[in-house]
């Protein structure tokens, strides 16, 4: 599972092993309960720009030309720039919010491969949630 954290520091990807989306959703909710804070959770996409240049980028295409569910998309943003689009849910006080938790159960060659994209491109990519 990859957990992506929005924060007023900015965005944090981590590969999550041992925990399955269902299971950090209940967390959560488990947890707004008890506070008695609002909570949402529904599903989203989370979507993050790579330099086009980025290595094992190529790999990433290849894996999704046999992959077709719709899970992950990659699209060409501009000349410099590929945008990473991913199915899952989102976690937050608001549907609207800023600060929250994407949460996505992939294939683990894909989890490993989109994390290490992250890590590579590190702070430079530029994220959102729609």
């Amino acid at each position: 599972m990859l957990k992506l954290n929005y924060t007023d520091d900015g965005p944090f990807l981590e590969q999550v092993l041992a925990t399955s989306v269902d299971a950090i959703a209940a967390q959560r909710v488990s947890l707004a309960v008890h506070v008695g804070e609002p909570l949402h959770v529904g599903p989203s996409r989370a979507s993050f720009l790579l330099s086009e240049d980025l290595p094992g980028l190529e790999h990433l295409k290849q894996m999704l030309q046999k992959n077709t569910t719709g899970d992950i998309l990659l699209t060409k943003a501009d000349e410099n720039f590929v945008e990473i689009s991913l199915k899952g849910t989102w976690i937050a006080g608001s549907a609207n919010a800023e600060s929250g938790t994407f949460i996505t159960a992939l294939t683990a060659e894909s989890e490993r491969l989109i994390y290490r994209l992250w890590q590579v491109a590190g702070r430079e990519a530029i994220y959102f949630i729609g």
